[in-house]
């Protein structure tokens, strides 16, 4: 418990220092929020009048105070753009983004441990030697150009997919949002499980040459209960950590594959933010994004200590 608290303190700690840059490098950013407003018939006393409505004629140290007590109120700010609150785009788009994010992790830790399991048994053989080769392909490729792969072969020229968008117009079932879900969440999965399987077969190559391993194999115990009973839980924790700071994607989404897909998450609308310069928009995606990577460590370190007790003795 001490532990837990301690790791509160500092993530608080860790989410004011997050505002202040937030609000820093903002407010450093070339453009003026006030510009948006601004229309040809507009006279100069009107817009220092709107200046001073905004707040923006206040000292920045003020400016930030106001800003940090209306952020824990819960009240983002309205977008520059579109005069909507920035809280309730946030909330409209995650939905989209949990989906797409949530499919792609889940279904990559699914893949992801068995496929580390094996190639981390049979070291060297065949299919480490394809499954390596693969892992660095999908680590190393970009991912706006696998996306544009895969809709030119699968939509293009094969048709069998549609090509951007969450659903067809005028479509409303399962099975078409299923369809438009398949290729950006085959090119996140991809990447991902070329990631975690590197972190997994390198715990199992370590786990299988510890003694606890050696025991158990003279006490007779098959391999497959050897790599699932013991060495998995070990082998994992690794994949906690990576798992943990993934958490953030939740909010930030995956930018460049919903840019690439037109899937409506809140990565094409922090996308949408930055080339409107949308300031309010940007902070309120930023610190959710950062909230949710603090969360994300916290519950590593929470997780940690659940799968391997000497984590939780050596804290006590």
């Amino acid at each position: 418990m001490k532990r837990i608290l301690n790791r509160l303190a500092q993530s608080v700690l860790i989410m004011f220092l997050v505002s202040i840059l937030c609000f820093a490098l903002t407010k450093a950013a070339p453009g003026d929020p006030v510009m948006t407003y601004v229309e040809p018939n507009m006279s100069e006393e009107y817009i220092e009048q709107l200046r001073e409505d905004l707040g923006l004629n206040k000292p920045l140290v003020e400016q930030y105070g106001i800003w940090l007590k209306n952020i824990l109120q819960g009240n983002f700010g309205n977008s520059l753009m579109n005069k909507r609150p920035v809280l309730t785009q946030i909330l409209e788009r995650l939905p989209a983004t949990i989906l797409l994010m949530g499919s792609s992790l889940v279904l990559s830790v699914i893949l992801a441990i068995p496929i580390g399991l094996y190639t981390g048994k049979h070291k060297n053989k065949f299919w480490d030697k394809i499954t390596s080769m693969l892992s660095f392909v999908g680590i190393s490729i970009p991912t706006f150009w696998f996306g544009i792969l895969l809709i030119y072969l699968l939509s293009v020229t094969l048709g069998w997919l549609p090509s951007i968008g969450m659903r067809t117009d005028g479509v409303n079932s399962f099975w078409d949002l299923i369809r438009h879900l398949i290729m950006p969440c085959a090119v996140l999965t991809f990447q991902n499980v070329a990631q975690y399987t590197r972190y997994i077969r390198s715990s199992t190559i370590t786990e299988l040459s510890s003694d606890y391993v050696t025991v158990q194999r003279a006490y007779g115990m098959s391999e497959m209960g050897i790599l699932f009973r013991h060495v998995l839980k070990n082998a994992i924790l690794p994949m906690i950590t990576v798992l943990g700071m993934s958490l953030q994607s939740v909010v930030s989404g995956a930018i460049i594959t919903e840019q690439v897909f037109a899937w409506p998450g809140t990565g094409q609308l922090a996308v949408t933010a930055v080339t409107t310069f949308d300031y309010p928009l940007i902070m309120g995606i930023t610190m959710f994004t950062a909230l949710l990577i603090v969360i994300g460590n916290l519950l590593a370190d929470i997780c940690y200590s659940i799968v391997d007790p000497r984590i939780r003795i050596a804290k006590n």
